[in-house]
């Protein structure tokens, strides 16, 4: 009869999939990891909500809608495609401004958000009025 005593030999601990997608997602920057935890850990993405501008004119809301095409968000607000709530966590976790430009790193890749790359994706004109605390109605 077999010894119940008969133990396996420890293997070397592997990382669980979670904490390897993570060490993807961040590029091993495990500073970058825990903050994200701590950050992200109650937090959800929202599914993107998209806008048809043919349901507008089939409710009769033809002064929003043209509201809107005036805007010129009609683009923008059509706009669909795949969406990944758990990268836009890190997207956002690792979020910072420098000058006009927004920065991120997601999976070790460096984005960089200029007013010239928001414009043409989400077909917006960069212009207008800046809005900021200083200049909003009641201060």
């Amino acid at each position: 009869m077999a010894s119940s005593s008969h133990r396996r030999k420890k293997s070397r601990e592997q990382p669980n999939t979670s904490q390897r997608i993570l060490e993807n997602w961040f590029a091993g920057d495990s500073e970058a990891m825990t903050k994200f935890i701590h950050e992200t850990s109650k937090k959800q993405i929202n599914v993107p909500k998209v806008l048809e501008f043919s349901w507008l004119k089939s409710e009769n809301l033809i002064e929003t809608r043209a509201f809107l095409k005036h805007q010129r968000l009609k683009h923008f607000l059509e706009m669909t495609g795949n969406v990944y709530p758990d990268l836009v966590k890190v997207f956002y976790s690792n979020l910072t401004q420098d000058g006009k430009n927004l920065i991120s790193y997601v999976k070790g890749v460096k984005l960089k958000i200029t007013k010239e790359v928001w414009s043409n994706i989400a077909g917006i004109k960069y212009s207008g009025l800046k809005v900021s605390k200083e200049n909003t109605v009641g201060n």
